[in-house]
């Protein structure tokens, strides 16, 4: 079985998939000694490409790549349905890639561009030297959903979470309180660090020392985490990057006899169905996650329509955010 892709032959190329696609495609539009050079490649790695590589370049397939980490959160499902509701009145299909595993990202971003999709949209948390390598050797239209790219060949829908995380910090410092915990993951990812970056900013102008923990966000782990952290600190308030963390935090609070929120105010990000299940109902930054959705495929809908759109400033979109007060804060 063939295990070289149309993006392996690319990197030993040093040159971009589209280039390759041209060359099998349409040959006499690349250069002699590029065209020589790909097509040794691909001689000596016995690459075979299939009915999709041989069409990326000449074939539209109306249909849209949405690659996701995972399916199992809430808010990645109210996104996605929002995307769908946007493609189909635009007249696409769209494509599910998971992506669990981040040191598998190269195979399945290869998967993705040889099943020749119009456009791709992208959520990623981890946004390494790596992903951006990869997204500028692709040939079609990428947008960035829910992560905010930091290259302006790369347009992106996202919320400004480091004003959010702000916003929220420096209206609990406005009531009163001092000891607010930002409460983190382990695993580093690029919307969490902006997040951190916002509280982070809002203490340090008040006068206020940071205090930053990082939990593995796995529930299981989460009650002796939170338990031991309980143990010898008493914030006031816990801003917490997952509403199931803040929720596990909350549970953990009150087993202990530490009434929320006259003890501790708990603050969730996501807004997710959960914060509305837990009780006392959790507080949130409330993220327009369908309307994030809908608006990046229809921003990519305008790519793929546009043939100069590799040449232009790409646009980073961001969405306006909310912060729903519930029962969880004073």
């Amino acid at each position: 079985m063939n295990q070289t892709k149309i993006y392996d032959i690319a990197g030993a190329a040093g040159v971009s998939l589209a280039t390759v696609s041209r060359v099998l495609n349409h040959p006499e539009k690349v250069k002699e000694a590029t065209r020589n050079k790909v097509l040794r490649i691909i001689k000596d790695k016995g690459y075979k490409p299939n009915a999709n590589a041989r069409g990326l370049a000449s074939r539209k397939s109306t249909t849209v790549a949405v690659v996701i980490p995972e399916l199992s959160r809430a808010s990645v499902a109210e996104m996605i349905q929002g995307i769908d509701d946007a493609a189909k009145k635009y007249g696409y299909t769209i494509r599910l890639f998971i992506n669990r595993d981040q040191a598998l990202q190269e195979d399945l971003w290869g998967e993705v561009i040889a099943s020749s999709v119009d456009g791709i949209l992208f959520m990623n948390d981890e946004m390494t030297k790596e992903t951006y390598r990869q997204v500028e050797y692709t040939p079609v239209p990428v947008v960035f959903v829910n992560s905010l790219s930091q290259k302006d060949t790369i347009g992106s829908v996202c919320v400004d979470y480091e004003d959010c995380s702000y916003s929220i910090t420096k209206e609990m410092i406005n009531r009163g309180n001092k000891r607010i915990v930002f409460v983190g993951t382990e695993h580093k990812y690029t919307l969490n660090e902006m997040k951190e970056r916002g509280y982070k900013r809002a203490m340090v102008e008040a006068g206020l020392e940071p205090e930053v923990i990082y939990s593995s966000g796995n529930i299981d782990k989460n009650e002796v985490f939170f338990n031991n952290y309980l143990d010898n600190n008493k914030p006031e308030v816990a801003l917490v990057v997952r509403d199931s963390m803040a929720i596990s935090l909350m549970n953990i609070a009150n087993k202990r006899g530490i009434k929320v929120p006259d003890m501790l105010q708990v603050i969730g990000f996501q807004n997710t169905r959960y914060a509305l299940l837990s009780n006392p109902k959790l507080t949130c930054a409330e993220i327009p996650i369908y309307e994030m959705g809908n608006k990046a495929m229809s921003y990519l809908t305008e790519l793929m329509k546009d043939e100069n759109a590799n040449r232009r400033k790409a646009n980073k979109i961001l969405l306006a955010y909310d912060i729903c007060w519930r029962e969880s804060t004073k």
